[in-house]
């Protein structure tokens, strides 16, 4: 009983100290001209060709000079630079260069999901850093889109790097949907604290790009991020002046009430442009509203939105379309 009783006090402690999610400072290096970004992006292809599932590589689109345009397309957690080829493609045909980075520990030869149990909230902000970094040479003006995990990098963009001209983010793992606000800090202070549990699912053979299950450590260290990130946005403006915000409605993964607040937030600082958009509930959108391959996207829809907001154009109405999933087999 002792021993019981023991056990419930150090989860409860580990559940309601408070972790560190301070805001994560910038330090800038970035390419000084197209040439030094080419260069950068072969050292990272080559350091990805052996460790690095073909089809999850960091992918560069480049017109072979530097572009009024470049936009780097920031993927989500446990996905791959796979879920925005068809977007980038879009974007490269627009006359944009485009840069797809991996996110740290994605997309392994040799890994699982298990494999994101070494991800931090520090190592999302270096690679949020070295994604301007890394495009700073490729375009006049460098443009950021981000979904969950990697909207939370966006965010973090947006906070810090001055240098970026506009920013869309599309539903951020700021937290989870179906817990309760009460519990987010205590469901996030657990998962970063206790040994990682990795929970396998049956992957999807037409996504072979993408991890399938949960790495509860990995979660923990996304939601902390998202939880630095808040807290940055809450306390300055914006370094960037141009943003928009993406919401589904349908979305079962992450909670949207975070992102209502930083547009609240975003849209009372002086200067900043702040669009807002919500995809409909009917259109029974998954989380994940950008990868091609998933089975219940709409890219039809989707990528107009993305596309308008980016170009910081206001969409045009969305298609009449019937939902690719009912209720019953999403």
């Amino acid at each position: 009983m002792k021993i019981l009783l023991a056990v419930l006090g150090l989860i409860t402690a580990f559940a309601v100290v408070p972790i560190d999610t301070r805001p994560l400072g910038s330090v800038a290096r970035p390419a000084i001209d197209h040439a030094g970004s080419v260069a950068r992006f072969a050292a990272v292809a080559e350091a990805e060709r052996d460790s690095t599932m073909e089809d999850a590589r960091s992918v560069l689109l480049d017109h072979g000079t530097r572009t009024p345009r470049v936009v780097v397309l920031v993927h989500g957690f446990t996905n791959s630079p796979r879920q925005f080829r068809e977007l980038g493609q879009l974007l490269f045909e627009r006359g944009y260069n485009v840069l797809i980075p991996r996110l740290p520990e994605h997309g392994l030869r040799a890994g699982d999901v298990g494999a994101l149990k070494s991800i931090t909230a520090e190592r999302y902000r270096d690679f949020a850093d070295r994604a301007v970094d890394d495009a700073r040479g490729l375009g006049d003006s460098v443009l950021v889109v981000g979904l969950s995990a990697g909207a939370d990098v966006a965010i973090w963009i947006a906070q810090h790097r001055p240098d970026v001209t506009r920013v869309v983010v599309i539903a951020p793992a700021i937290s989870l949907a179906r817990v309760p606000g009460l519990f987010d800090a205590p469901v996030m202070n657990l998962m970063t604290r206790v040994p990682n549990m990795t929970f396998h699912q049956k992957p999807d053979t037409l996504r072979p790009h993408a991890y399938f299950g949960v790495s509860t450590r990995g979660v923990g260290q996304t939601l902390r991020f998202g939880a630095s990130v808040m807290r940055d946005v809450e306390r300055k403006a914006p370094a960037v002046r141009d943003l928009a915000l993406v919401v589904n409605a349908n979305d079962r993964t992450v909670d949207a009430a975070p992102v209502a607040r930083i547009a609240e937030l975003w849209r009372d600082r002086d200067g900043a442009r702040t669009a807002f958009y919500r995809f409909a509930a009917d259109l029974r959108l998954p989380h994940d509203v950008i990868d091609a391959t998933q089975r219940c996207g709409m890219p039809d829809v989707v990528y107009p939105v993305v596309v308008a907001l980016l170009e910081a154009r206001a969409p045009d109405p969305a298609p009449v379309l019937a939902p690719r999933c009912s209720p019953a087999t999403k």
